[in-house]
């Protein structure tokens, strides 16, 4: 398990970083490609053995990214309620009413979860001259408090965490998370002057919303019954197994420095 996820990270970071960088419609379209394959995932798991590629579900996901990218952060509400009305609509002409409210749960839960708040990373992308260090950021911190609660977990873990959503959270594990989280962000400080303050809380934030992704997918997985949503990632499991914690990391890094960071904070002095 160890060495299958080093070897997907060897493989793909240098990828991952590659088209980071690149920006534009390269990033976007990774960032369409993890969305469309945790969408197929999420409702894959949901639906379990009837497993059909879900068409609307990832045609209206992918119209969150897209419209970010062309418009920027304010279309946001406009293009989310035209995705709510859309699938309001569709079930209302279809004129059954069984597993109505279901369907519509399901459509707007996938769709909210995987694509609205992953989409937060095409506005950092997008922020002129520092885009692409802040995504490297948010995904240095977060993968780094994953996997300081992973090794910590795994060597002093002995105190149950949400021990209902997954009996091998610890206590321990959650401050490996938030204590890496808070090393990843003072390394980030070579190439960002974060105040010492603003370096500190977004590390606890990063460390603590990680976290809390990684649990509300194990809240999913225990409900669903099942051990991983995919298997496209050997030693990490699917895109949402492997991008959990970027869902709520992500929007709480855009939102922390929108608020509370000024522009001119970003750049190296």
């Amino acid at each position: 398990m160890f060495w299958k996820r080093i070897i997907i990270a060897v493989i793909f970071i240098p990828i991952l970083i590659f088209l980071i960088l690149k920006g534009g419609f390269f990033f976007l379209g990774l960032v369409c490609a993890i969305i469309a394959v945790g969408l197929i995932e999420f409702y894959h798991g949901v639906q379990q053995n009837k497993f059909h590629v879900p068409l609307r579900e990832i045609i209206l996901g992918l119209c969150i990214p897209v419209s970010v990218y062309f418009q920027g952060e304010t279309i946001l509400p406009f293009v989310v309620t035209v995705v709510i009305f859309i699938i309001f609509f569709w079930e209302l002409f279809k004129l059954q009413t069984s597993q109505t409210q279901v369907n519509i749960a399901l459509s707007l839960g996938g769709i909210l979860y995987v694509s609205y708040l992953f989409s937060y990373i095409v506005i950092l992308r997008k922020i002129p001259l520092v885009g692409d260090k802040l995504v490297i950021t948010v995904l240095f911190a977060t993968w780094m408090g994953d996997t300081g609660a992973y090794a910590v977990g795994k060597i002093w873990g002995k105190h149950r965490m949400l021990s209902t959503y997954s009996p091998h959270k610890s206590v321990e594990g959650f401050l490996g998370a938030v204590s890496f989280s808070l090393v990843a962000m003072l390394v980030s400080r070579l190439w960002f002057s974060f105040s010492l303050i603003h370096t500190l809380v977004l590390g606890i934030f990063m460390g603590f919303g990680g976290e809390m992704g990684d649990f509300f997918e194990s809240m999913l997985k225990r409900g669903l019954r099942i051990k991983d949503f995919g298997k496209i990632l050997p030693g990490h499991g699917g895109i949402l197994d492997r991008f959990d914690s970027l869902f709520f990391t992500v929007p709480i890094f855009f939102y922390y420095l929108k608020y509370f960071v000024r522009l001119e904070e970003l750049f190296k002095c």
